[in-house]
């Protein structure tokens, strides 16, 4: 698998199949998130997934855009889900949500090392309201 399927393939496992085997797989042990997230193994990257699909249930990924360069992998992703979880404050509101986010990664000897990437939460919290 290259560096672009495997990005692709943990958006997909990871948010929607909920298939955190393959996360602990595809992340290195000393995986780094440089997101508020702030993940510093691959466990602690499976609890935030958990806690995500805790907050927003029936996501589903869109990939709109991949690009791969030496070792680098960026990515537009969209999110679709239902607010089934206190979020920022906001208790559950039951709504449909879709938003977009830059997430970018690096990956070495086939296994995804670090990772930058921000939720819009502005835009997030404003579509809650």
């Amino acid at each position: 698998m290259n560096d672009k399927e495997l990005v692709v393939r943990f958006f997909m496992e990871g948010y929607q199949n909920k298939n955190y085997d393959f996360i602990l797989e595809c992340l290195s042990e000393g995986y780094i998130d440089h997101s508020p997230a702030g993940a510093r193994s691959n466990q602690d990257a499976v609890n935030i997934l958990t806690a995500v699909s805790k907050v927003f249930g029936d996501i589903q990924i869109d990939i709109e855009d991949v690009f791969s360069e030496n070792g680098m992998v960026a990515t537009r992703v969209r999110y679709s889900a239902i607010h089934i979880g206190e979020y920022m404050g906001i208790a559950s509101t039951g709504r449909s949500i879709s938003f977009e986010a830059l997430e970018n990664f690096k990956v070495a000897d086939g296994k995804i090392v670090e990772s930058w990437g921000y939720w819009p939460d502005k835009e997030i919290e404003n579509l809650l309201k």
